[in-house]
C-alpha cells in the first residue's frame, strides 16, 4: 500500500498577495477541496511538507490534520505551484477523498526477477509501459506493482498488462494487451571485409 503520512495544518485567513508574508515565515499556503466539499484555505509548514514529500513521494496518501477539526482529512496531492515553475513550492492543492470510495490512480510497475532469455540467451530486456492505471480505495493504492519477468524464456515471449497479478482490492484499468516487457535477440556483429 502507498505509505500514509501525516501533515499538520492550520486554517488560513491570509489570502491573495498577502500570502508572501506566510512564505517568509516558512509557511506554505494550500487549499483542500473535493467532491461535494467546500474548498478550504489552509497553511502548512513548508519544511515539513518538503520532508514529507521527499520521503513518501508525490503519490502518498496524506492524513491532513487541520487545527480545530475533530477528524483528519484523507487527501492526495493534486497540484504544486513552484516559484518560476521549477523552484521551491509556493502553493499546494490537496484533493480530499473518501477512504471507502474507489478512485483511479496511476501506479508505476517494477520489474523483478531474472528473465531466462536475458541470462541464458544473451538477449536484451526491453521494458514497455512503466505505469498502469488502477482503481481501488485510496488507502489501498500500492507504491508500485511488481512484475516477475521470469516467464520471459525466449525471444518470442512477451509480458503484457494482462499477465500482471494486482494486489488484493486493486483493479488494473490499462488495456490488458499493452506490452510490459519483452526480450530482443542479441545483435550479431558483422565482420568487415577488407
Amino acid at each position: 500500500m502507498a505509505e500514509r503520512v501525516t501533515i499538520e495544518a492550520a486554517p488560513r485567513t491570509v489570502l491573495g498577495k498577502q500570502v508572501r508574508h506566510l512564505r517568509r515565515e516558512g509557511r506554505l499556503p494550500a487549499n483542500v477541496y473535493g467532491k461535494a466539499i467546500e474548498s478550504r484555505a489552509i497553511e502548512i509548514d513548508a519544511r515539513e511538507f518538503a520532508r514529507t514529500i521527499k520521503s513518501a513521494g508525490l503519490r502518498a496518501m496524506i492524513e491532513l490534520k487541520v487545527a480545530g477539526e475533530t477528524a483528519p482529512r484523507y487527501v492526495i496531492l493534486r497540484g504544486i505551484a513552484r516559484a518560476h515553475g521549477t523552484g521551491e513550492p509556493i502553493h499546494v492543492d490537496f484533493f480530499q477523498v473518501d477512504p471507502e470510495r474507489p478512485i483511479t490512480a496511476n501506479v508505476p510497475l517494477r520489474l523483478v526477477g531474472e528473465a531466462p532469455a536475458v541470462r541464458d540467451l544473451a538477449g536484451t530486456l526491453l521494458p514497455g509501459i512503466e505505469i498502469v492505471s488502477v482503481r481501488c480505495r485510496p488507502l489501498d493504492i500500492p507504491d508500485t506493482i511488481p512484475v516477475d519477468i521470469a516467464p520471459l524464456k525466449g525471444f518470442d515471449s512477451v509480458l503484457t498488462v494482462g499477465d500482471i497479478t494486482p494486489p488484493p482490492g486493486v483493479e488494473i484499468l490499462t488495456d490488458p494487451s499493452v506490452v510490459v516487457a519483452s526480450v530482443a535477440k542479441p545483435r550479431i556483429r558483422g565482420q568487415r571485409g577488407g
